[in-house]
């Protein structure tokens, strides 16, 4: 055990005054930090404090939970990789809904009959909620799956009393399942369950006290009014202390419930102490001071900026353009692009950012790119399959059955093989040999089916069934926690091997190179910036700081500067933002946005190309 004024921080970082204090704090605590202010490293150092001093006390655990499952499961394999497994058995790290999914699935049994859930439910499985509307006299032809879940999730979490017959028979359908359908949940529907299992057993919320002593909170200022009223359920008024950290300038997340009073509601319900980290080990400095510039005047109202006059030879660079029309931006910032390239910028390093619509703003941009030898690419069906598990297991397989075996490739492989045939520091050899010896036979198996020519996507999707055939599908559900059952893994699959058969057929068979295409490293990510959220860049393009971006701004203005805020906040050296006076045959202004666009027009850190 280390006494508390002996511990030190672990590797390369060296944490600022303040964050020592947060890392050090055994009460409730609120962490503001900022972008590039190393919020999951705080919570990473702050769990080996916890431990090695023994202020968690052996055998409690820490509960982390995160929003995002790459988020949840960067942390825990921080913890694993740095700490070993000695630390990483008594972490848990999780999504707030696998959390409550968790609760519910392990306590289901202690609702009351007319509201428990049957065990085999699926969540938000669209098609059985149209066809359990429809049957009952909803009639959904011609609406849009959105409104389609906005009626039926409704309809789920009101109270039975309150509902005609109709709706009563719905939300039954639902809950329950028929010999027609199979019963489906809404997330929001989960969370209001595993709040009423806390809240009405004693015993069950003692449980879960006495095995967490500390709870981590990731990216707090999303939490919504239901998930903190959960929180507030299990741990309020209890020996378990809660660090939340998170940044008030990132809230992007209102429009799906996030509740805007979510920092002083902690601080007064939890009587928690307040860290307002100050360090960004992100961004060269002149983008820094933009942040602070930005910062300064959309939350604290005022009318003025920096005046300061910044070095020309400062290291870092901040540009907005302004062109007559889309074909004219495509060109300069494509040209921009390849000179980076040629810099030495990797592409993958490259991000291209849009509010919405992405293809509207990257398509012309996207084929020039490409006439220049860059493959640019939307991420968004990607970005989610690249976080999925047995995915990422694939391409691990697939890239050793080629000959690379890359030491974090066959641990990723061993890791999972050893989970499904429980293997342990006290497995015999025997077991061990024959456990290595499946792991090459698969990879065998492998490289024999992908040596063939693939004429069509079908014959993919054909050959990866067969390889999840290979390992077993109840395995794979059975390791990762994140399947509700075989048909999220099905829906995987069919995703995943749609995507492969793109690479491959633009890879000319190479499977090395196809996986890393895969991956994405070898071409810009294009994405909307709700999905660049917690991800860095060495260089930015924002593409359409104009109006039409930016259409909702009157309604919504502080969301929309949080929005801001997290673009130019993704990049490290290098942001530049586009304006087009004419976009897609449409006139385009500012007006609406002039007190973000000014931003940039009025700031002394700012080129302006016209």
């Amino acid at each position: 055990m280390v006494k508390s004024e002996e511990w030190v921080s672990k590797g390369d970082i060296i944490l600022e005054e303040i964050a020592l204090g947060a890392v050090k704090d055994v009460t409730n605590c609120l962490v503001i930090a900022g972008p590039g202010a190393g919020k999951t490293e705080l919570l990473a150092q702050k769990l080996d404090y916890l431990f090695s001093t023994n202020k968690c006390v052996s055998p409690k655990k820490i509960l982390a939970l995160s929003f995002k499952t790459d988020a949840a499961a960067n942390l825990k394999d921080r913890v694993k990789k740095r700490y070993g497994d000695e630390y990483a058995s008594r972490f848990t790290s999780l999504t707030y809904s696998a959390f409550e999914k968790r609760i519910l699935d392990q306590f289901r049994n202690v609702l009351p009959e007319e509201i428990r859930p049957s065990k085999d439910y699926l969540i938000e499985e669209m098609e059985v909620i149209k066809e359990v509307l429809d049957r009952n006299g909803l009639n959904t032809t011609g609406m849009r799956m959105n409104r389609i879940k906005e009626i039926a999730e409704s309809i789920t979490l009101k109270e039975s009393i309150a509902l005609n017959e109709r709706d009563s028979t719905i939300k039954n359908d639902l809950l329950k399942g028929t010999q027609s359908n199979k019963p489906v949940l809404f997330y929001r529907q989960i969370t209001k369950l595993a709040t009423q299992i806390i809240a009405t057993n004693e015993y069950v919320c003692k449980a879960l006290q006495m095995t967490y002593e500390f709870v981590f909170l990731d990216e707090f200022q999303d939490t919504t009014s239901a998930q903190y009223s959960l929180l507030k359920t299990c741990f309020l008024d209890s020996s378990c202390k809660l660090t939340a950290v998170g940044d008030n300038k990132q809230a992007i997340m209102r429009w799906a419930g996030a509740n805007p009073n979510i920092f002083p509601d902690y601080i007064r319900d939890f009587n928690s102490n307040e860290y307002q980290l100050s360090m960004n080990y992100r961004s060269v400095p002149k983008l820094v001071k933009f942040q602070k510039e930005v910062d300064s005047i959309l939350n604290n109202g005022m009318n003025i900026v920096y005046t300061n006059d910044y070095p020309e030879s400062q290291e870092g660079e901040i540009t907005l353009f302004e062109f007559e029309n889309e074909s004219l931006e495509a060109e300069s910032i494509a040209d921009d692009i390849k000179s980076k390239i040629q810099g030495g910028i990797r592409p993958s390093e490259i991000c291209i950012l849009a509010k919405q619509k992405i293809d509207d703003y990257s398509s012309k941009l996207i084929s020039i790119l490409s006439s220049k030898g860059i493959k640019a690419r939307i991420e968004n069906e990607y970005q989610e399959l690249l976080k999925d598990p047995t995915c990422n297991l694939l391409l691990d397989l697939i890239s050793c059955s080629q000959g690379k075996r890359d030491p974090l490739i066959w641990e990723n492989i061993s890791h999972f093989y050893g989970n499904i045939n429980g293997i342990d520091e006290f497995t015999d050899e025997l077991s061990l040999a024959k456990s290595y010896k499946e792991i090459d036979n698969v990879i065998s198996d492998i490289a024999s089916l992908i040596s063939n020519f693939i004429p069509d996507k079908d014959s993919m999707l054909n050959l990866i069934e067969y390889i999840i055939e290979k390992i077993g599908d109840e395995r794979i559900i059975s390791n990762f926690s994140i399947y509700n059952g075989k048909s999220d893994l099905t829906t995987i699959v069919k995703n995943f091997s749609k995507l492969l058969y793109i690479e491959y057929s633009q890879s000319l068979g190479l499977w090395i190179q196809i996986v890393s295409n895969f991956k994405g490293e070898n071409s810009i990510p294009i994405m909307t910036i709700h999905k660049s959220k917690g991800l860095e860049y060495e260089a930015v393009y924002f593409l359409g700081l104009e109006d039409s971006a930016f259409w909702n701004f009157n309604n919504q203005p502080e969301e929309d500067k949080s929005a801001f805020f997290v673009a130019l906040s993704r990049a490290k050296s290098h942001l530049i933002f586009t304006y087009c006076k004419l976009r897609n045959n449409r006139a385009q202004n500012n007006r609406n946005i002039n007190e973000i666009y000014s931003l940039l027009t009025q700031s002394n850190l700012v080129k302006v190309v016209n």
